[in-house]
């Protein structure tokens, strides 16, 4: 882990020298949004839940499973396509989430030290009021310390990873490694521009 971390272009020379191997790629993706998935329901906890039925707690690590295949799929593919390094690609991509498994530790301990403060009621049933009540809860959350650390901690894993990627597919696909790694930092911009949206911010 330290060493795709800090010498990206020596790890993946190794593994070229071996056959693909996504899943343990795939791990390290899962288990990144797993950790920080943990850590934003730990700054949450004093706050009323959004969801309808059954825990956050349980939405949150059930759901990190679905999301992971998802987004590293979908990342993958189109990194595949923009550098032609094919199945290495999903190897790539998924190494590449180690800067947010790392720093997702630090997101865990955020969320304990800060969580996140204010007073929302219960959601309300009423659809025609729960989008007011979510505008509420996304003021409360958007205004927090915790946010704002968590904003500062996804931009530094944004690019950390993009200096990964381009490091792994000058490795695997030489020619169109800038690319490939443009694609997938404008889709993690996309990605982090859209989240601060949905907060208001």
């Amino acid at each position: 882990m330290i060493e795709v971390l800090f010498q990206p272009k020596a790890f993946f020379s190794r593994l070229a020298e071996k056959a693909p191997r996504v899943w343990p790629a795939f791990g390290v993706y899962f288990l990144a949004l797993l950790v920080t998935a943990v850590g934003s329901q730990l700054a949450l906890r004093n706050l009323a839940s959004p969801v309808a039925f059954g825990s956050p707690w349980l939405w949150a690590v059930v759901g990190s499973l679905p999301a992971a295949f998802v987004m590293w799929g979908l990342f993958g593919f189109v990194v595949m396509l923009a550098s032609g390094s094919g199945a290495r690609a999903f190897e790539v991509v998924g190494w590449a989430a180690a800067p947010s498994l790392v720093l997702g530790l630090v997101l865990l301990a955020a969320g304990a030290l800060f969580p996140v403060q204010g007073t929302v009621p219960p959601a309300p049933s009423d659809p025609a009021q729960l989008a007011e009540w979510m505008k509420s809860y996304q003021a409360v959350v958007q205004a927090s310390t915790f946010t704002q650390i968590s904003r500062t901690l996804a931009l530094l894993a944004l690019l950390w990873s993009s200096w990964i990627v381009y490091a792994g597919l000058g490795v695997f696909a030489r020619a169109r490694a800038a690319l490939g790694a443009g694609v997938y930092l404008l889709l993690q911009l996309g990605l982090y521009l859209l989240g601060n949206v949905r907060l208001g911010g």
